[in-house]
This record gives structure tokens, C-alpha cells and sequence, in this order.
């Protein structure tokens, strides 16, 4: 009986992940940010998955997310890589930070944790992707005359993120008053 349980689980996350990199793509292809960011809803999948599979089951698909989304991105030119390092702050860390998401266990039923829980994982992604543009993208600041920080955290990173925030909060909070995110959860706690 667990084994099927763990087909079910791991089938609903490949599906989710699955439409977060669609959606993702999709958003990245129409995006005017040029060097990365999208304004896109595809982190509700992994806050979704986090809520009703917990932290750790969040983070892995997040981290899953970031390196499947980067990797059909690559040949699109959406995928901006310059180090390693940035490569894991904007793809891997920031990505899986969202499955923190899941430490609000009541993020499929009330609004308070969801909110809380979305509010937490998006400000750890914009602080990885804010972090990364300080030290990887401080030349385009520079070129641009703007302060280092200020073009990282809030000319460049700070529009997207705040609106695909909004728009996983706003959606998010829609499907969850129509039951959506709690779908066979019962039948699988059994």
C-alpha cells in the first residue's frame, strides 16, 4: 500500500513540476527582463506541492524545477548563466527555497498559512536572485549608472518577483477556496 502511495505522490509532482516549467517557459519567452525573471505563476505549483507533501518534498521539486526550467531554457536563450555559483543562486537555491513553503501545514485550507507560506518561499527566491545580481551583475548596474544594490534588489529583480508573487497569492487563494489543493489528500493520509 505505501509503494503505491509513493507512485501517486511522485506522479502528482512530476505533473506539477511538469506544468510549472510550461508555464515557465511560456512566461520567459514574452519576458522584457533580459537577463532573467518572468512574471509567472509557475511558483503556485511548487507552494502547492509543499503544502501537501511537505518541506522536504517542496525543496526537491523546487531544486527539480530550477534545473529541468534552466535546462529547456538553454537552447530558447531564457537561461542566463555567467558561474556556478550564479547558476545555483538563480536556478537551484532560489527555486528551492519555495518549499518552505510547506512549513505552514495548513497551507491547503487556510489562507493565513498559504499566505505565509507563499510570503516566506517568494522572499527567499528574491533574495537569491538579489543576492546574485550584486555579485555576478554589478557591471550592468554600473553601466546602467545606478547603485549596485539598488539595481539588483529593486530596479531589476524587485518588479517581477512582487508580481509573480501577487499572482500566485491572488490564483492560489481562488483554487483554495474551491478545494482544489486538498484533492485526494485524505484518501493519501490513510
Amino acid at each position: 500500500m505505501k509503494k503505491t502511495f509513493e507512485t501517486k505522490v511522485l506522479a502528482e509532482i512530476g505533473i506539477l513540476i511538469g506544468a510549472a516549467v510550461v508555464i515557465d517557459l511560456l512566461a520567459g519567452l514574452y519576458s522584457p527582463f533580459r537577463y532573467g525573471g518572468s512574471i509567472s505563476p509557475a511558483m503556485l505549483f511548487i507552494f502547492v506541492i509543499a503544502f501537501r507533501h511537505g518541506t522536504k518534498a517542496g525543496i526537491l521539486a523546487g531544486v527539480a524545477f530550477g534545473l529541468i526550467s534552466s535546462l529547456v531554457g538553454w537552447p530558447l536563450g531564457i537561461t542566463y548563466v555567467v558561474h556556478p555559483i550564479q547558476y545555483a543562486l538563480d536556478y537551484l537555491v532560489a527555486f528551492g527555497v519555495l518549499g518552505l513553503a510547506g512549513l505552514f501545514k495548513k497551507g491547503t485550507t487556510k489562507a493565513l498559512p498559504f499566505i505565509l507560506g507563499i510570503t516566506v518561499g517568494s522572499f527567499l527566491r528574491y533574495l537569491a536572485h538579489g543576492f546574485s545580481g550584486i555579485i555576478f551583475f554589478a557591471s550592468y548596474a554600473i553601466e546602467l549608472g545606478h547603485e549596485v544594490w539598488l539595481y539588483s534588489f529593486v530596479l531589476y529583480n524587485l518588479p517581477y518577483m512582487a508580481a509573480s508573487y501577487g499572482m500566485c497569492v491572488v490564483l492560489g487563494l481562488i483554487l483554495q477556496r474551491r478545494n482544489i489543493f486538498t484533492i485526494n489528500l485524505k484518501q493519501e493520509e490513510e
